[in-house]
């Protein structure tokens, strides 16, 4: 019998997660899948499966085994569920996650020093006492209070703006090396604390890791935010560059057509006199070199001057290297939030479609470019090219053909998809090359 209430204890005091779990979807409550009625539903069904298995755990093994093997329970069930129910990348979800699992440790910590206090013949296998599952328990909400607002701000910001994944894949260790390390901190004896100034370097200890902790995550906050501001002063740079040169072409074309009205009259009479002595095929190899000396305008595609300049910046490219072009561009206004953005995404697909053409000859260089509002929140682009040769991948990631490693532009062009909430699909066979992005937005165009 003390068995079952030992087992039973055990379990009611793992309840401590139900806030953990609302942490983990602070950051990123607007990617959740379900509405809230229906993932409140599969929360509460999916814990109450996992407590029925943890006290069975609980009553069949020792305490010393049973704890750990139910942490990796939990990890194992919760966290895969977790990652279905929310539109991020998986490593990011893992740091949220994780940094769920170190404020448990602290709260688990926390508790542990009461019981010193309260129990000093105790040990770390004392079954707790209800008085101490409500300490842990608000002392746990507190916490969460108190972090509320940099998990909403500052942690969602960084999960769904800073995209090194190199860096994502690696940082992860801290909070959960914390709290592996949190789980091993705990006296085994309380009456050891006792000796000499134990107690009081504990405590002294616990509020520095705590303090150091925040000062990692404080930093690693600070290096994102400056890489994430670098790389979009980078963007602006080389999106001002392009409407530099657009504007100066537009010069050239202005400079070039004022010449061409002062010399007009002049043409036309030349013109009149091979019409009046019938000299026609002179006149067709004089209109033809005529023509061919005057510039094409930069096109106003739309109301956007950024994706303008890109457009036509690559519309120049393609023209030097003999490749057709088709941009059809169907939208009114872009939203000046978009434009960096979608010159970006636009940059990357219109230098691959160019890369793929420069292997291709005759009529088939082509890149074809439809970008339009489908709805009243959803931005459509579909590019196609031609392509030849293998297409080299690794899983659902797309290599380079250019150097060793993940191609950049596909990386990027999925990254500022999902950033707007929609998808980008690549399809491709032994022809030809086709990716469709679709953007859905948070306001009016």
């Amino acid at each position: 019998m003390d068995k079952f209430y030992e087992a039973a204890t055990s379990t009611r005091d793992t309840l401590v997660i139900l806030p953990l779990i609302f942490l983990c979807f602070v950051p990123v409550w607007q990617d959740i899948r379900n509405t809230l009625p229906g993932l409140i539903r599969r929360v509460i069904a999916l814990f109450a499966v996992v407590e029925v298995f943890m006290f069975l755990i609980y009553l069949l093994l020792p305490f010393d085994f049973a704890n750990p093997f139910n942490m990796l329970l939990c990890i194992g069930v919760f966290f895969p569920a977790y990652q279905r129910k929310i539109r991020l990348q998986r490593s990011h979800l893992w740091f949220c996650f994780c940094s769920a699992c170190l404020l448990g440790a602290f709260s688990w910590l926390f508790i542990h020093v009461v019981r010193i206090l309260l129990y000093p013949d105790g040990s770390k296998n004392t079954i707790f006492s209800t008085s101490l599952f409500i300490y842990q328990l608000l002392f746990e909400c507190i916490l969460i209070v108190f972090l509320f607002i940099p998990f909403k701000k500052h942690l969602s910001w960084l999960i769904h703006n800073f995209h090194e994944e190199r860096i994502w894949k690696v940082i992860w260790i801290l909070p959960a090396g914390f709290t592996v390390f949190s789980y091993y901190f705990i006296p085994y004896n309380n009456r050891v604390m006792y000796i000499g100034r134990f107690l009081k370097m504990y405590i002294i200890v616990l509020f520095v890791l705590f303090a150091l902790v925040l000062f990692i995550y404080l930093m690693f906050y600070q290096i994102a935010y400056s890489i994430v501001e670098r790389q979009e002063l980078f963007q602006k740079s080389a999106s001002l560059e392009l409407q530099a040169e657009q504007y100066y072409r537009l010069q050239a074309h202005i400079t070039e057509t004022s010449h061409i009205r002062h010399d007009f009259r002049h043409q036309l009479m030349v013109i009149a006199e091979m019409l009046k002595n019938k000299k026609y095929e002179e006149l067709e190899i004089y209109l033809n070199e005529y023509t061919s000396n005057i510039s094409d305008m930069p096109v106003t595609y739309c109301g956007s001057t950024p994706v303008n300049a890109i457009l036509n910046h690559y519309a120049a490219i393609c023209s030097e290297a003999n490749i057709w072009t088709q941009f059809r561009v169907r939208i009114k206004e872009i939203p000046p939030s978009l434009d960096i953005d979608l010159c970006v995404l636009l940059g990357n697909l219109l230098e691959n479609a160019v890369d793929g053409c420069r292997n291709i000859s005759g009529k088939d260089r082509c890149i074809t470019l439809k970008l339009g509002q489908t709805a009243e929140y959803v931005i459509a682009l579909q590019i196609t090219n031609p392509y030849h040769g293998s297409v080299r991948k690794q899983g659902d990631t797309f290599l380079s053909s250019k150097h060793r490693g993940e191609g950049q532009g596909l990386k990027s062009v999925q990254m500022i998809a999902k950033r707007y909430h929609g998808v980008a699909d690549v399809s491709y066979d032994n022809e030809s090359f086709d990716v469709r992005v679709l953007l859905h937005l948070t306001q009016e165009l």
